[in-house]
């Protein structure tokens, strides 16, 4: 491993620094520029912001930041827009990220010293994971993309909207994975982007569909369209009609507009009032023979049969979506499971406990608080489980006692009084009444009577 400061100087065989081209498409940014250009200062060999028509300040920050800044009159397409940047680019390696995503600090270097290893390979670009934050900062999914990629004419983007980088030659693109290591993080699906792209990126899908009526990436976006609106029925259709029009030869390549068209119709179908079972499953069988190694679909599966209160099923589909997942990573596939795997760890050990697995329940909640002590369902799901264990071996006011102790050793500080709170609450939820008189037990008699008093109760 290079030390920090010689990776920028890691040469290839043409015995100079590997040149790094950042290269951006904007308008109206001013909120996202300055980050945006930041997050690359030490690595980078120059910046490239192409305005397409920005009002407000962010020409002014991007060049105070020492861009290059070129005008680009806005055609309705992204990928003209694009191919037109990276033809400013003199750098060895494109990094085309948008103004509303950044690169994490920890990983630059990373990016440095591997692009130069690639220096002399065959290799036309780098897949990173791609993660989607929500208002909250929170992960809303995990996909992947090809951001770094080499400044060889012949790879240009193509498609004005959903754009994807393609070679002019036809060859299938040799692409490193790096996705287990680099990551670069989308701001894009926050309400606020989502409002300023609503409509507009409808536009020109129609207008791409007008021209290729049978293209079924693009028929796939629409259907994205309509279920982020809410319009279920158009949604479905539109699903359907990109699933019949998918080339044979696209069974068994996992992206967004295959694999991951055919999760999002299985997605919409499996919470379709009066959908037939039958045609559930048939469907996913259908999914599951032309992606074998995705984990999303046995998610949806599980997740369904959950809500019918099916706990055998659930069980059998979430375990096995989570063996997919270990078996295969996530390399372009698996994208929604990892993602919510807090949830899917919370349903499968919710179907754990009515399937009588109180061993394995107790683990998956525990595991559960221990990355967040505050998960009440998850908390609820431990007590449930460790008080019919109790029961069952007649420990009574024993069993809670010993519950209480491994609560305290695990998760909880039982001298403080927010985490006794969280502990009693908890326990009265689930009905366990020896852990309530034991977690009782460690107030002291002003601290119970305040308490009983906030919970409208009788002091006991």
């Amino acid at each position: 491993m290079l030390r920090r400061e010689e990776l920028f100087l890691y040469k290839g065989r043409q015995g100079r620094p590997v040149r790094i081209s950042q290269c951006m498409i904007v308008k109206n940014e001013e909120k996202n520029i300055e980050k945006a250009l930041s997050w690359g200062k030490g690595i980078l060999w120059e910046q490239i912001v192409v305005d397409t028509g920005s009002t407000d300040c962010t020409v002014e920050i991007a060049q105070r930041m020492g861009a290059r800044v070129y005008d680009f009159t806005w055609i309705d397409d992204f990928s003209a827009a694009k191919n037109y940047a990276i033809q400013q680019a003199k750098g060895d390696w494109i990094a085309f990220l948008d103004a509303d995503e950044y690169f994490p600090d920890e990983d630059r270097q990373k990016l440095v010293q591997l692009l130069a290893m690639l220096q002399n390979h065959q290799c036309d670009g780098v897949m990173t994971r791609w993660i989607h934050l929500n208002d909250q900062g929170s992960i809303k999914s995990v996909d992947s993309q090809i951001r770094f990629f080499r400044n060889d004419p012949s790879l240009r983007y193509q498609k004005r909207i959903h754009e994807h980088l393609a070679a002019a030659d036809g060859h299938d693109l040799r692409i490193w994975d790096a996705t287990d290591n680099l990551s670069i993080y989308h701001l894009g699906y926050t309400t606020e982007a989502f409002q300023t792209k609503k409509g507009r990126n409808r536009k020109l899908i129609l207008e791409e569909l007008a021209e290729h009526p049978d293209d079924y990436e693009m028929l796939g976006y629409l259907g994205n369209e309509y279920e982020v609106t809410g319009e279920w029925a158009q949604a479905e259709e539109a699903y359907r009609r990109a699933v019949s029009q998918m080339p044979e030869k696209m069974r068994g390549i996992y992206d967004g507009t295959t694999s991951g068209c055919m999760f999002r119709l299985l997605e919409l179908l499996s919470v379709k009032q009066g959908i037939e079972e039958g045609e559930l499953l048939g469907f996913y069988q259908q999914a599951v023979d032309g992606w074998p190694e995705e984990g999303d679909y046995d998610y949806v599966l599980g997740d369904y049969y959950v809500t019918l209160g099916n706990y055998p099923s659930g069980q059998h589909y979430l375990s096995q979506a989570l063996k997919k997942l270990e078996k295969y990573g996530n390399f372009a596939k698996s994208a929604k499971l990892l993602a919510r795997l807090g949830t899917v760890y919370q349903l499968l050990a919710e179907c754990c406990y009515h399937n009588g697995d109180l061993a394995e329940c107790v683990r998956l909640s525990g595991a559960l608080l221990k990355e967040n002590p505050y998960e009440m369902k998850a908390l609820l799901l431990l007590l449930s489980a460790l008080n019919r264990d109790m029961d069952a071996n007649g420990k009574g006011q024993q069993g809670a006692l010993e519950v209480a102790a491994f609560l305290g050793k695990n998760f909880y500080d039982l001298q403080g009084l927010k985490d006794r709170l969280f502990l009693l609450r908890a326990a009265m939820e689930t009905g366990y009444g020896e852990l309530v008189s034991v977690i009782r037990g460690l107030f002291t008699p002003g601290e119970m009577q305040l308490v009983d008093q906030a919970m409208g109760q009788k002091p006991q």
